[in-house]
């Protein structure tokens, strides 16, 4: 298999991939998916839009910690357990070739690019999936493991932009911010702002821009494309306690308090999952406000499968799923 050589080495997330962080993100993301697909209009239709797509599949050494979590993820290996990421997760690599006959022996972890297109292409519908991707390189190893799964335009009809072959980068948060007015509630894009939100100057660009996504969907109402965000603060516990509780100084302007603050102020509800797992982590999912319950309701059951299911790794705290807003 082609994929299974080519080199992306300065994709930062080839050292990132199935963490803890990931494993709680993929979750959510085949959770809402799951959740659309169930539903009109998007079981007749969903157009997935996902920046920071990454190279689809992920090469982990020997030595890597991340082994000791995804070695309880990939218990039992010769079943399915109703484990969402964990089936997910055996399917894709199944389908691939890849899935390893032990789990002391497993060598790749199925990124979201993957799962998500797959997930897609089980459904009944005519469904969309774009992928941006910033590098070249891993582009290239994201267009061989989709043609390696190789399905069809009539299950899911799937792009990696830009379409044409091309060695400079991609911008995918400047392409959402272009096209974002466009888009409708049937769109679903997935975001990772990561750690833009600390009070650093270079970091005010891209704050700016989630400024801009967050104000257009909030004037778009309840017709807005829906969101999902993913947010770090990494090992600084503080700073995400007093940012995740509302008692940090705000950045300046467009930081994590900021966005939420307005989208409260406008009346929009979100779910938010907020998890330590080594890390500190966060999401926010934006949707139609007749399904914000239910899919709360699916993130809390999906999640808590997760991490009882990862009971073998140590520092496995609960993931909290709640809706926050103001007003009814």
């Amino acid at each position: 298999m082609k994929w299974t050589g080519l080199q992306d080495a300065e994709n930062p997330e080839n050292k990132n991939a199935g963490n803890g962080g990931d494993l709680v993100k993929h979750t959510v993301y085949l959770t809402v998916i799951t959740h659309l697909l169930d539903r009109p209009p998007w079981s007749k239709r969903l157009r997935v839009r996902e920046c920071h797509a990454g190279r689809g599949m992920y090469s982990i050494p020997d030595s890597d910690r991340r082994r000791l979590l995804l070695k309880c993820l990939y218990e039992p290996v010769d079943s399915d357990i109703g484990v969402l990421l964990h089936d997910s997760q055996r399917a894709m690599q199944q389908a691939l070739g890849v899935w390893p006959a032990s789990s002391s022996c497993l060598t790749w972890y199925a990124g979201s690019a993957v799962m998500n297109a797959c997930r897609l292409a089980t459904a009944p519908g005519k469904h969309l999936i774009e992928f941006y991707e910033q590098s070249p390189c891993t582009r290239s190893v994201l267009r061989e493991v989709l043609a390696t799964l190789g399905h069809d335009a009539s299950d899911v009809e799937s792009r990696v932009l830009p379409h044409e072959d091309s060695s400079y980068p991609f911008d995918g948060e400047q392409h959402i911010m272009s096209n974002i007015d466009q888009w409708d509630s049937q769109d679903l894009v997935l975001l990772d702002p990561f750690s833009i939100w600390r009070n650093k100057k270079c970091h005010q660009d891209r704050r700016d821009r989630y400024g801009y996504i967050i104000d257009t969907v909030i004037a778009q109402g309840q017709k807005s494309p829906l969101l999902v965000l993913f947010w770090t603060w990494g090992r600084d516990f503080r700073g995400a306690e007093g940012d995740l509780q509302n008692t940090n100084c705000p950045v300046i302007s467009n930081g994590y308090q900021d966005l939420r603050a307005r989208l409260c102020d406008a009346g929009r509800h979100l779910i938010s999952i907020v998890w330590k797992w080594q890390l500190q982590f966060a999401m926010w999912v934006l949707v139609p406000a007749s399904q914000q319950r239910c899919l709360a309701d699916a993130l809390r059951q999906r999640c808590c499968e997760m991490r009882k299911h990862l009971s073998c790794s140590r520092d496995m705290n609960d993931v909290e799923v709640k809706l926050e807003g103001r007003g009814p």
